[in-house]
Formats: C-alpha cells, structure tokens, sequence
C-alpha cells in the first residue's frame, strides 16, 4: 500500500473570494461553500493546476479560460499557466447556478448560460433566468431543467436566444420559455460553408408562453427526434409584419428533413402555427392546434402552412379553428391518417390552395402542376355556423388570374390562326405558347377555344384550334384575341367520405349584397362589378361571385390591389363580359370555392350542387376547355 501526502486544504465562502485567495499559500485544493453567498449551493471542491492554459477551454469572445463554474481564473491574471479547476467525478451533472446564474429575473444570466451550453450537460433548477443577447450552443449542450418552473426570460428582439449551426447532438429538456420577446427562442441552422450543421437535436418538455416571435426555427438540418412540445399564446413580433415567413410561424421548418414530433400542442397561434417550406419533411403524432373557437386568436395565415414541403400527421387534431386550418403552396404535401381531425371554429374552409401553388414558371407544363398532395383519411366535422349550406368547403382554390395576353389574327383559315406580336397583360409574367386558351376579344371573351401552337418565331405564333373554326369564334384578319395561360392542375386528393359529417363539401355564403353597377373593359377582357357594401378583401379572394339567376363566376384579384395597401373593397373583378348577368340593384351572394377530389369516384372532380355531390371526369372538362356552371371552367383554375 501506498501512503501519498494531504494537501492542505482552504475554505473560502464565495467564486469571488477563490478569485482573490493567494496561490502561493499551503493550500492546493479549496472548498467553496457557495458561488455568491456561503451555503448557497453552488460551491464546490477546486485544486489548483499550474500547467499551461488550453486554447480549446477558452469561450469565443473571452480572453481567458475562466469560464464562470468549472475554471477560475485569479483575479489579474491574463495569462497562463495556472488556474483553479473544479473537481468533479465524471458522472457529475452541474447546475447553472455554478456558473453564476441567480435566476432572480433582474441580473442578467447570459453569462453563465453561455459558459453553461459551451460546458456540456448542464441542470437548470427552479428559477427565472433573464437572458439579453444570443447564447451558442455546441453539439456538447445539454441543458436539463429540473421542472416547469424552470424558465428562461428573453429579451434579444434583434436576434436569437439559444442557437447552433455548426454541431451535431445537443440537448434541451425540460425548459419554459416565458413572454421572450426574440426572432426565435431556439434557432437550428446549416450554413452553406459548413458540411454538418444543427443535425440530430432533441428537444424534449419544452414549453413556450406568449412567445412574441417564432419558438423554433430551423434552417436545413435533418435528423431530429422532439418530444412534448407546448406552445401557449404566441404572438408576433413588436412592429414587424406578421406573416408566415418573417415573425408570425410558431415554429419554422425550412429544409428540414427527418424531423420527427412526438407531441406537439399549439394554444391559439394567431397569425401561423407551423411552417413548412424549402423542401422540409417532417411527421407530428400526438398533438393538436386549438383555439377555442376564438377568431382574435386564430391563425390568419393557416395552422398550418406548407410552402413546397412535407408534413404527416397521425392523431392530431385541428380545432375551434376560425380561420383556414392548412394552406399549401408549390409542392406542398399534406398526410393525415384515420387518428386525426378537422373540424369546428368557423365558416372558412379547410384547405386552401393559395396562389398557383409556386408554379407560374414559363412553360405550360409548370403552370399545370400535380401539387399540392393531399391524403386525408381522418373526421372532417361539421363547420356551419352562420351559413344557408351544411357546412363550408374542404378546399378552396385561391387562383391567380390566368396569364392573359392580347394580339391581333394576320392569318385566319379554318382551325388555324396567326396571331402577331402578343402584349403581356400581366406585367412580369410569360409564358410559352405550348398549350393554351384563345379567345375573341370582340365578343366578350365568351367564344374561346383550346388551342395548340404549331410554332412561334419572333414576331407571329400559329395555333390549331381544338373542335371548331375560327371563323366560328368571329376571329378573322386584324381581330384582336386574348391568349390565356391558365393555371389548371391535377391535384393529387385522396379522402375518406366516411370520415365526412354531413355532406362534404359544399359552399358557404360568405356575403349577401345589391350590385351598384357592372361594366366591361375590352382592353383587358374583365368585368367590374361594383356592390353597395365595402368589406375585408380577404373575404372575396379566390372566392365565386354567384347571381340570383344561379350562374356562378370566379372572383380574379386585381393584380393593381397591393394586399399591404388594400384591406376593404367594393368591387369585384370577374373575367368575361358578364355585365348582363349583374344588372344595377340585382342581389349577389360571395361563395367559397368548389372542392376538387380525386378519390371519391376516381380521378373525377366533384362540387356541390344544392345538397348533394356532382362530379364529372377531369378529362372530360379538360376537352371541353369550361366546365358546368357550377364548376368554373378547369382553364381558368376551378
């Protein structure tokens, strides 16, 4: 057996008095009863190692290895060697309050949460931690709070609380974000210069309360397990515009993949609950979005939001939603298995197809795009409230116009036509003449016809009319016609109308009003139906104007309306000489849209007329080039 010598030992109360103590003294190891007052709790046993300072210690941005908890620098030193180390076994898990942090919500703690995430496995015991600027998580982090009182207030309105970007692994559990106020609480990222970003991160029992600005954003990163996630109330961002791609998502997914979350509890998001674009996938079970059926609180920009991503969703619910529940755009998918739900909170439709779902590129083919995919095998309840019909649609289609361009015929013979130099109609916009809509502009638009081109040069186009003549249509030499580019698609939708309560989907009145007057522009090919009533734009885009004799017509949005600067309006801008059809003092009704379904009968779309389902193939309307009046024509986006 070997005797080995005792060092002397010191006992100082505080960090502060181990800084001051003289190192030259008897002792090489000291007991510390507290970091700021003795018996405090976050003392510990420190010896003192003379050997040279390791770069790889020293936080980024701190001069000195002195980390706050673990290494103890003397006061006055600059530079090594020597400091005093904290002796612990390996299986010891510190607390955030051994680095500094009182949790009294007045002295800041950024400091100490910083020494904390770049330490490694760290506790965060009962108590309200302010934090002031962005703390840097490494793959090492592991914050653990030991319960729901254990929280974190924020106050970085310029940046974020907690980030990473360049590690692998990380942990935080258990935490309470309470009223921060930051572009994100936690943001995950992968910068373009850095191979292996943000991957593999677990949040788990993370709560947020009146989070203003997103929870959590991630930016390409893959690979992740959460679990119970709780946000409660959130809000936008003081002064800046609350819409889902700037400070209005709860939590923002871009480029995400393989992200999975196992419980996930959204209470009231106002403007968006979650984001999902840039090509994420990610999959939630256990989980749901309620808001009680309180419209201030509902999400105006969607529960969900998918902007060319993937979400699947198994035992989760949407409820007491006033407002959409998911808007898709661009490749959009959207899964829903048996376990999960839709339904209540309002008059406004489930789904929207926002937009020409991200696809209005130059060739036809990207202006018929098969997306969004929509898979929902779960309840879709019923949605009435102040409406003559049983309940509101399940898919709106908010189209754009179609792409309208205006030329003159230099050659007509038979099915065939030359149109000279086309005029763009819609500023910004074009499109190759692949396949596509004519119509006289001389007749109100009405006579129009599929067409294919044969071929374009610089100056003139030739197209094959499909099942008639030109002279039938009134196109001879020097008449002027619209060429239409029209944002028809080919959803892929499969639902299960045993989940349906009631009969889905049909359309809800949104308005009742008198026309004031009705004219129509040659120039453009619209119609301008002006109402006596003024009311939200929001509430008419991508809807159908339906007369009293029963036609139904879809409502264009005035590409001159900027949606910042236009909140109320009184017009509505169809796309044909309809003005017969609205004469002064009749009365008009605005409608939701039609649903298009592609599994109850098959690949057929299918609309609501009076209390039952229609439907009709989706080639058979595609040949005709418009649908039934019901059903306003695929060529202009049904």
């Amino acid at each position: 057996m070997a005797l080995h010598d005792i060092d002397e030992l010191a006992i100082v109360d505080t960090i502060a008095d181990l800084r001051s103590l003289a190192t030259t003294g008897p002792w090489t190891m000291v007991r510390v009863l507290g970091y700021h007052s003795a018996g405090d709790g976050a003392g510990g046993l420190f010896r003192w190692d003379a050997s040279a300072w390791n770069s790889d210690e020293i936080i980024p941005g701190r001069s000195t290895p002195d980390d706050g908890g673990t290494r103890i620098v003397p006061t006055g030193q600059t530079s090594g060697p020597g400091l005093w180390r904290r002796v612990m076994a390996s299986r010891d898990r510190l607390n955030v309050r051994c680095f500094g942090a009182r949790g009294n919500n007045s002295t800041n703690d950024s400091d100490a949460f910083e020494a904390a995430c770049f330490y490694g496995p760290v506790h965060v015991s009962d108590g309200s931690y302010k934090i002031t600027r962005r703390i840097t998580m490494y793959g090492r982090t592991n914050l653990i709070g030991t319960g729901p009182n254990a929280t974190i207030y924020g106050t970085v309105p310029d940046d974020y609380i907690f980030y990473s970007e360049g590690t692998n692994g990380g942990l935080i559990e258990n935490l309470t974000f309470n009223e921060c106020n930051t572009k994100a609480s936690i943001y995950l990222t992968h910068p373009a210069s850095i191979q292996d970003g943000a991957h593999l991160w677990m949040l788990r029992k993370v709560r947020f309360w009146r989070q203003k600005g997103p929870s959590i954003i991630t930016d390409g990163v893959y690979d992740m397990n959460w679990a119970d996630i709780d946000i409660y109330w959130p809000e936008a961002r003081p002064g800046v515009t609350p819409t889902p791609a700037t400070d209005a998502a709860v939590i923002f997914l871009t480029g995400t993949n393989n992200l999975n979350i196992d419980g996930l509890h959204l209470e009231q998001p106002k403007y968006c609950g979650i984001y999902v674009a840039g090509g994420a996938e990610i999959s939630v079970q256990e989980g749901k979005i309620d808001c009680y059926g309180d419209a201030s609180k509902s999400p105006s920009e969607g529960a969900i939001y998918i902007d060319g991503g993937s979400i699947k969703l198994s035992n989760f619910l949407l409820a007491g939603i006033v407002g959409p529940r998911v808007i898709m755009k661009g490749t959009a998918s959207l899964h829903g298995d048996r376990t999960c739900a839709m339904g209540g909170g309002g008059n406004a439709p489930q789904i929207v197809l926002e937009g020409s779902y991200g696809h209005t590129g130059a060739t036809y083919a990207s202006r018929r795009p098969t997306w969004p995919r929509i898979t929902w095998m779960g309840s879709i309840g019923y949605l009435g409230v102040d409406t003559d019909q049983f309940a509101t649609c399940f898919i709106d289609a908010r189209m754009p116009s179609p792409l309208k361009r205006k030329g003159k015929v230099t050659v007509s013979s038979g099915n065939n036509i030359h149109v000279g130099t086309i005029t763009d109609l819609n500023t910004g916009t074009s499109a190759q003449d692949i396949r596509c809509t004519v119509a006289s502009a001389t007749n109100g638009h009405v006579a129009r016809a599929l067409a294919g081109s044969d071929y374009i040069t610089s100056s003139e186009r030739w197209y094959t009319l499909t099942g008639t003549t030109a002279s039938a249509l009134g196109m001879s030499v020097n008449s002027n016609v619209f060429v239409e580019h029209p944002p028809h698609h080919g959803l892929d939708v499969k639902l299960d109308p045993r989940s349906f309560e009631y009969n889905l989907p049909l359309f809800a009145t949104l308005l009742t009003t008198t026309v004031t007057s009705a004219s129509y522009n040659t120039a453009t090919g619209y119609t301008t139906v002006t109402v006596d009533t003024t009311f939200p734009k929001t509430e008419y885009a991508g809807r159908w104007l339906y007369t009293a004799s029963g036609r139904w017509h879809k409502i264009l949005e005035p590409a001159e309306m900027n949606e910042d600067e236009i909140s109320n309006i009184s017009t509505f801008l169809l796309p044909y000489d309809v003005t017969a059809e609205f004469p002064a003092s009749s009365t008009v009704t605005v409608r939701t849209g039609a649903m298009v379904n592609a599994s109850l009968q098959g690949d057929r779309v299918v609309w609501g007329r009076d209390d039952m389902l229609v439907s009709e193939a989706l080639e058979t309307l595609r040949r005709k080039g418009r649908g039934p009046n019901e059903v306003y024509p695929l060529a202009d986006g049904a």
